[in-house]
């Protein structure tokens, strides 16, 4: 079991839940009739595909969640309902890129949890421009979190979370993730020149507030510097 499979709870699913045990088909009483059996393998057999294509996406799932959300109570309960939505829904899933699948159900698990969000804090909710959200302070805000948040995080994460949630993550799905502009349209449902404008907004945010960050500390290339105009994301260069 990963680290994020323990911290999520989230376990196998359908572990310890068959639907049926085969007994003796001609028993009337005891066995399960022919339909019953099927429907029992094929559910069997479903779970374990799940198993096999999906549940390894966990990791890069939650951190997708985490990047989003900037919390990361919240990232394993978004992760929760993404995976416990995607094993819900799994006959619809038809093949191809399994991680593109997961991750357009973990922003939209996002997105909800962004929307009960703002309506606990009493703020209208604009289907529209999630992102004029972000004003409402995470969870992760108080004053022991952010000492637990700046204990863990490097420099790229912390300046990765200040950007608006629209432009962060086009980063983290094309930077971190390694996701196509074709990819990152289907799983933020955004035509391809919306993101290729998006991330280019979001790479000149980032490459000014690193300058920034490395004038402030008065060292000119910076922590992770890939040299003069280059940045890295995770081990990904990036020209700024």
């Amino acid at each position: 079991m990963s680290n994020h499979t323990a911290r999520t709870g989230l376990q196998r699913p359908c572990a310890g839940k068959r639907i049926g045990q085969v007994g003796d088909a001609e028993s009337p009483g005891n066995g399960l009739d022919a339909g019953m059996q099927r429907r029992s393998t094929e559910a069997d057999d479903r779970c374990e595909r799940f198993r096999q294509t999906i549940m390894p996406q966990l990791d890069a799932a939650y951190n997708f969640a985490r990047f989003l959300s900037r919390d990361a109570n919240a990232a394993q309960d978004i992760v929760q309902a993404a995976f416990v939505r995607a094993l819900g829904g799994y006959d619809g899933y038809r093949g191809g890129d399994a991680r593109a699948w997961i991750f357009t159900i973990v922003r939209n698990c996002y997105l909800d949890w962004l929307s009960d969000r703002r309506r606990k804090a009493g703020l209208e909710v604009d289907q529209s421009n999630p992102s004029s959200a972000e004003n409402v302070p995470a969870d992760e805000d108080s004053p022991e979190a952010a000492l637990v948040r700046k204990a863990e995080s490097n420099a790229v994460r912390n300046l990765l979370n200040a950007l608006p949630r629209c432009r962060r993550e086009m980063l983290v799905l094309r930077e971190l993730e390694g996701f196509s502009y074709r990819q990152i349209a289907g799983i933020a449902a955004l035509p391809i020149g919306t993101v290729m404008s998006r991330l280019a907004r979001a790479r000149k945010e980032f490459a000014d507030a690193w300058r920034r960050e490395a004038a402030s500390q008065q060292d000119p290339a910076g922590p992770n510097s890939a040299g003069p105009g280059s940045i890295k994301i995770g081990g990904v260069g990036m020209t700024s």
